[in-house]
């Protein structure tokens, strides 16, 4: 039987819901639902529950009291961590700690190793730990290790703590993926991820903000790069703390059982359960061999060789058009907006037309042209602020994994085969990282002539398997629905959502399982 959606007036408030029957059991649910379903999960499901309008923005707006803020805070101190390595990067860090030809290179590839070998373990690990608790451990860590850039005093100590960097950043967008889509409805994804990923043009504008005010410091017992490093360290370290303490593991830890099947309840529609701590060897397989699945994993080791290499190199890349170390900074504020109108634009503009994929080839096609003026007009105070423009076109990669994730989170079912893709996505995601600065060599500075040229065959290969991606979903929609009989009153398709948290896979779930894209 499936969760009704109805225009009904007449709704419950979750705010008033008392905590009654708070410790007892459902065994009868339990029993229903025996091996079919995450026990936790089957505990709080009632397929009768209606879930009108006005409940459903209820409910999601306590989701977003509770849970986005943490989305939102947790990315920011992602991104605002690994960006303090490009500020710092003019701000005297080279010079003090003796950086000579590709080093700097390596610095920007090494935390991306870790990384790596983080990856795979990581995405098994949160299906099993308690992930409010887990990813606060994991954000003090790494706050604590940002600290520790600032004692570095040569090469081999900053390669030591930008691998463990990485190490421990590796469970944090996997989490915030599975927070994204433990909470909230499909529809809501490229939104809610857009939010999220956002935070990388906010922490741009704060840590230009930031990074431009130490530039006055002249005498202070520590250099302004360090100062950096401190500032920006200490405060995940308080984020993190924040996180073990107020984000909740999952949607069975509200405050009352009600408010727990209300928010789950909520999800039936997205056919892709909340959680399960069963490893299915079938549906790990299932991942190795959808070629969707594979379409994910090139497109993101693809479009992050151009990503992080950008990021990287983003403030050298200015300061070359023949700005000053401070105009350089202030640039950021520039920058970090319009990477803020980008996320928000292309996510408001992917749920409007439905069409995410379209959206993201029209993206990469006008980073593409961004990166051709790059290549191709010679640098003069004339042209200077034409190719500052022509940089920030190039920036519109940046919404290819707010885009490229909110596919991912939508189309994806089964629990164990979103831990494979995760994680194998992850593992794309740094190689792409890793590759991304080593096609910036020191000798083509300041115009990086190759890694130009490698950045228009990347957008080209991406946009080819955006639109294979696109057709392979269409094909399989047309099929499920040639061969599923079921339409209401209107002629629209009718589908039941009985096995929703049957932790089904896309491909077992034909019956009621929709491609978006």
């Amino acid at each position: 039987m499936s969760t009704i959606h109805t225009d009904k007036p007449e709704v419950q408030h979750i705010d008033d819901v008392h905590a009654e029957g708070e410790d007892t059991l459902d065994h009868e649910k339990q029993d229903i639902y025996a091996g079919k379903v995450d026990p936790e999960t089957a505990k709080y499901l009632d397929p009768t529950l209606i879930i009108d309008d006005a409940l459903n923005k209820q409910i999601k707006r306590l989701v977003d009291i509770r849970i986005l803020p943490f989305l939102l805070l947790i990315y920011f101190c992602q991104t605002f961590d690994k960006a303090t390595l490009a500020f710092s990067s003019i701000m005297g860090l080279q010079q003090d700690n003796n950086l000579k030809g590709q080093q700097y290179s390596t610095l920007g590839t090494i935390l991306y190793a870790g990384y790596l070998i983080g990856e795979i373990p990581v995405n098994r690990i949160l299906q099993k730990v308690p992930l409010g608790k887990f990813l606060g451990i994991l954000v003090s860590i790494w706050g604590t290790i940002v600290c520790m850039h600032a004692v570095c005093k040569n090469f081999g100590s900053l390669m030591a703590v930008r691998f463990l960097l990485g190490l421990f950043e590796s469970g944090v967008q996997p989490a915030l993926m599975l927070l994204t889509t433990m909470y909230y409805r499909r529809n809501e994804h490229p939104t809610i991820i857009s939010y999220w990923y956002g935070m990388q043009g906010a922490q741009l504008c704060i840590s230009g903000l930031i990074a431009f005010g130490l530039t006055y410091v002249q005498s202070s017992p520590i250099k302004q790069w360090q100062a950096l490093f401190l500032i920006v360290g200490l405060f995940t370290v308080v984020v993190g703390i924040a996180t073990f303490i107020f984000l909740p593991d999952s949607p069975m830890k509200a405050k009352v059982n009600k408010q727990k099947t209300m928010i789950i309840e909520r999800l039936r529609i997205n056919e892709q359960g909340v959680q399960d701590s069963r490893w299915k060897w079938e549906q790990m397989w299932e991942a190795f061999q959808d070629p969707a699945v594979w379409c994910y994993w090139v497109m993101q080791i693809a479009g992050f060789i151009i990503v992080n290499g950008l990021a990287v190199f983003a403030n050298i890349i200015v300061k070359g058009l023949g700005f000053t170390v401070r105009q350089t900074q202030l640039l950021n504020l520039a920058q970090g907006g319009f990477s803020l109108i980008i996320f928000f634009g292309t996510a408001w503009v992917a749920r409007l037309t439905n069409q995410t994929c379209l959206v993201l080839v029209g993206t990469m096609s006008l980073a593409l042209a961004g990166t051709i003026v790059l290549l191709t007009v010679p640098v003069s105070p004339k042209t200077a602020p034409g190719l500052l423009l022509a940089f920030y076109f190039a920036n519109f990669v940046i919404a290819a994994g707010s885009l490229l994730y909110s596919i991912v989170t939508r189309n994806i079912a089964g629990q164990t085969k979103k831990a494979t893709t995760s994680a194998m996505l992850f593992v794309t995601y740094g190689a792409g990282c890793i590759i991304g600065p080593q096609v910036f060599r020191a000798k083509d500075a300041p115009r990086y002539k190759l890694a130009f040229s490698v950045h228009i065959g990347l957008y080209a290969f991406f946009i080819v398997m955006t639109l294979i991606l696109r057709f392979i979903f269409m094909r399989r929609n047309h099929v499920r629905r040639r061969d599923h009989e079921g339409t209401n009153h209107t002629g629209a398709e009718q589908i039941d959502h009985d096995q929703a948290f049957a932790d089904l896979t896309d491909l077992q779930n034909k019956r009621a399982f929709r491609y978006v894209y």
